[in-house]
């Protein structure tokens, strides 16, 4: 799996802001977009014009930390508990 990174500020790339010329990348510490080959990280790469201040990085493999079970049968209902960060 790879993402896109800035090498300055080691953030990630979740977006691209392509209101701005050249586009800005949308970028954090935590989330990002992720590439299942090489292929598609660069191609992406040079579609939202990420430039020198960033690099493609190869991600180790994800572990689930846990599973979120359904609330009800096919669905997933929205609480105000959820914002709250858990281990």
């Amino acid at each position: 799996m790879f993402a896109i990174q800035n090498i300055k500020t080691g953030k990630f790339v979740t977006g691209t802001d392509y209101s701005y010329h050249p586009p800005r990348q949308r970028t954090h510490k935590n989330q990002m977009l992720t590439y299942g080959d090489l292929y598609s990280a660069k191609s992406d790469f040079n579609h939202r014009s990420c430039g020198k201040d960033y690099r493609i990085v190869c991600l180790k493999t994800i572990e689930v930390k846990r599973i979120i079970d359904y609330d009800s049968p096919g669905e997933y209902k929205v609480h105000p508990g959820d914002l709250q960060k858990t281990s």
